[in-house]
C-alpha cells in the first residue's frame, strides 16, 4: 500500500426499474483514490457526496425544482424514507452537468456510471481549483474500466469561482465536452439572447459540501448567480453542511441579490425567466449526517 494514497470503494446507485427488481441486479462498485496529504477535498470523499449521489439518481434530484417542491419551499427533506420506485424516467434531452469543488471526483464518477448504464446521455465536467486535487481527479477518472467509457463522459477542468465562470478557457471546455448535444437548441430562446454562450449548454450545476463558513459564501454565490443569469434554465442542486451559524441563509440571500442585480442591469439574457427568482433551502434529515441543507434553484 502506498504511503501517499488511500483507496475506497463506493456503490453505484441503481436507477430503479421493474426489470432490475425482477432480476435483483447486484450493485456495481467503483474505486476512488484519496491523497493522504493536500487539499481537504482530495484527502477524503466527504459523506455528503454519497448522499447527494443517491438523491440525484434515486430520488429525482435531477428534476426541475418546481417538480420536486411543487407547493413551495418545504422546510425539510427526509432522506431516511426509502426512495420511490421507479424514480427514473428516460431522459429526453442529454444531461450536461458541471460539478463545483469536485474533490476526489467521486460524485461525478458515480453519476456517470449510474446515468450511462443503458444509454450514454450524460456528460459531466468535474471542477476544482487545486492542482494536486485536479491531478488526483484525473487519475480517478482515467483508471476506471475502459468499458465505462468514463474518459469521454467525465472531463476534469480547473475552475475558480467568480462572475466570469472560468473565462474563455472554461468556455472552450464546455463547448468541447457538450458539443453536438441538444440541450441548447431545444430550449426556448429570447430575442436578445446570445445563443453561442456555452453556459447555455448546461442542464445542471451541482456540488456537495463546498461551503466552509462565510469565507466561501461570496465566491460561491458569485459563480452560481453568474451561471443562472446566463442560463436561467440550469438546475442548481447543492448539498451543504452548515459549519457556521446562518451561513446557508446568507448564501441564499447573496445568490438572490446577485441575480436581481444582474436583472437590474437590463443587459442579461432571458430576464423574464428569472422574475421572482428564489432559492429553495431545506433541512436534510439523514441517519448519518447532521446540519445539512439542500439548496436548489
Amino acid at each position: 500500500m502506498s504511503n501517499k494514497f488511500n483507496w475506497e470503494s463506493y456503490e453505484v446507485p441503481h436507477r430503479w426499474t421493474e426489470e432490475e427488481d425482477k432480476l435483483r441486479v447486484p450493485s456495481e462498485s467503483f474505486t476512488i483514490r484519496h491523497l493522504k496529504q493536500g487539499a481537504t477535498g482530495a484527502r477524503k470523499t466527504w459523506p455528503a457526496a454519497e448522499v447527494l449521489l443517491e438523491y440525484l439518481v434515486q430520488r429525482g434530484g435531477l428534476r426541475d425544482v418546481s417538480d420536486k417542491i411543487p407547493s413551495g419551499d418545504h422546510e425539510t427533506l427526509d432522506l431516511t424514507l426509502p426512495p420511490a420506485r421507479p424514480s427514473f424516467q428516460k431522459v429526453e434531452e442529454p444531461y450536461n452537468i458541471v460539478e463545483l469543488g469536485g474533490g476526489t471526483g467521486m460524485l461525478s464518477a458515480g453519476l456517470s456510471l449510474a446515468l450511462n448504464d443503458v444509454e450514454s446521455t450524460t456528460r459531466l465536467i468535474c471542477t476544482d481549483n487545486d492542482k494536486p486535487t485536479l491531478k488526483n481527479m484525473r487519475h480517478n477518472i482515467s483508471r476506471q474500466p475502459a468499458s465505462t467509457n468514463m474518459n469521454k463522459t467525465v472531463r476534469i477542468e480547473a475552475l475558480d469561482w467568480g462572475q466570469d465562470v472560468g473565462g474563455d478557457k472554461f468556455s472552450s471546455a464546455l463547448r468541447s465536452q457538450f458539443r453536438n448535444r441538444s440541450t441548447e437548441t431545444t430550449r426556448e430562446t429570447c430575442d436578445h439572447e446570445q445563443p453561442q454562450d456555452p453556459l447555455r449548454l448546461l442542464s445542471h450545476l451541482i456540488a456537495s459540501d463546498v461551503l466552509y463558513g462565510t469565507t466561501t459564501v461570496d465566491p460561491l454565490s458569485s459563480v452560481i448567480s453568474a451561471v443562472k443569469l446566463r442560463n436561467p434554465h440550469v438546475i442548481v442542486v447543492l448539498l451543504l453542511k452548515e459549519r457556521s451559524p446562518n451561513s446557508v441563509a446568507i448564501l441564499k440571500q447573496k445568490i438572490e441579490a446577485k441575480v436581481q442585480q444582474g436583472l437590474d442591469m437590463k443587459d442579461q439574457p432571458c430576464e423574464s425567466n428569472l422574475q421572482g427568482f428564489q432559492v429553495s433551502v431545506r433541512d436534510v434529515i439523514h441517519n448519518d449526517l447532521e446540519d445539512m441543507k439542500m439548496v436548489e434553484c
